[in-house]
């Protein structure tokens, strides 16, 4: 259904609202792009550019 640029795209969002919005971004992150970025059968893709700091 979605390919790696949209959970790239997801991926940096849901970082930048963590950013942002400490436990509201994440909460806002949790409820409106986690379920889509559920679909989107690829793992982390900030781990991938050496981005994420999560995992």
């Amino acid at each position: 259904m979605f390919g790696r640029k949209a959970a790239e795209k997801l991926d940096d969002a849901a970082a930048a609202l963590h950013r942002a919005g400490g436990k509201a971004g994440d909460a806002v992150a949790n409820t409106v792009i986690a379920p889509v970025r559920r679909k989107v059968d690829i793992g982390c893709t900030r781990c991938a550019r050496g981005k994420c700091q999560a995992h």
